[in-house]
């Protein structure tokens, strides 16, 4: 243990969620870095037994369990039991315990404990309905990330910030979507085929996911609050993604590609900004 760290304790972390907004029988998706505390007495286990004491037996965390390496095979290699979480060394603990349950995607999965664990983590291989870089299961309707939209779960960073918010490809694919439906049904597979797939390029509406931290922030709509060492936030689920999508939309040259732009407004007509 380095001297000059803060040492964080269990019910440090329970009174650091707190503050966050988090309380008994919420749903809460979890990204966090456990070296940003400093030195957690406990270590993984103990944030997440923080996180699953304040939400207590009615309430469910979820945390994501994403996947990276030997990324052009990922799909052939992918193992829902054998897959290690890349995302960081509570995700990964969080997926080996005997309550957890996992999401079956290859490279955007979640794991979850809790009361409502299996309905947010089962169909996710056959989610549908929303074409993308991943593929359409991965933030496709029936996905984790569109229960978590619908649970509007509380969204937690400990000590990392909206630069690692996954839930923002959930926007990007909604971005898309919403632009698609507008389109008569003639036109829109047209539409959808210049949409990027997985190894397949074509048209996606990147934005700078950290940037996009100060526009919500300024809206009021981010908790903070200091756990050890580590900044921490919090956001609504829904609130973030619906502010997400309109700032996209206000402002779309701002945010977004000239590629995806020019399908906005061309193939689709700008008829959603």
């Amino acid at each position: 243990m380095n001297p000059r760290q803060p040492v964080v304790t269990q019910p440090e972390i329970e009174a650091g969620s707190r503050r966050l907004g988090l309380d008994a029988g919420d749903v809460c998706m979890v990204h966090s870095s456990l070296s940003s505390f400093g030195w957690v007495a406990g270590g993984a286990e103990a944030v997440i037994n923080a996180l699953l004491t304040v939400v207590g037996p009615a309430g469910t965390v979820v945390v994501p369990t994403l996947c990276s390496r030997d990324w052009e095979r990922r799909f052939e290699i992918w193992d829902i039991e054998k897959s290690p979480s890349d995302v960081g060394r509570v995700t990964e603990v969080f997926r080996l315990r005997p309550d957890s349950l996992r999401s079956d995607h290859a490279t955007h999965s979640v794991a979850a404990i809790g009361r409502l664990a299996l309905p947010i983590t089962e169909g996710h291989a056959n989610a549908w309905g929303c074409p993308g870089r991943w593929g359409p299961a991965a933030f496709g309707h029936g996905s984790p990330w569109d229960k978590l939209y619908e649970y509007d779960a509380l969204y937690i960073f400990l000590g990392v910030d909206f630069g690692v918010n996954t839930m923002g490809h959930y926007a990007q694919y909604q971005l898309v979507q919403q632009a698609l439906a507008a389109l008569p049904p003639h036109e829109r597979e047209q539409a959808a085929a210049q949409v990027e797939d997985w190894q397949q390029p074509g048209v996606w509406p990147d934005y700078d996911f950290k940037a996009m931290e100060q526009p919500l922030a300024k809206r009021g709509l981010v908790t903070y609050t200091e756990i050890g060492a580590a900044t921490c936030r919090s956001i609504g689920t829904r609130v973030m993604v619906d502010n997400i999508l309109k700032i996209l939309r206000a402002q779309p040259d701002k945010w977004l590609r000239p590629d995806f732009l020019t399908w906005w407004r061309q193939d689709c007509c700008g008829q959603v900004v």
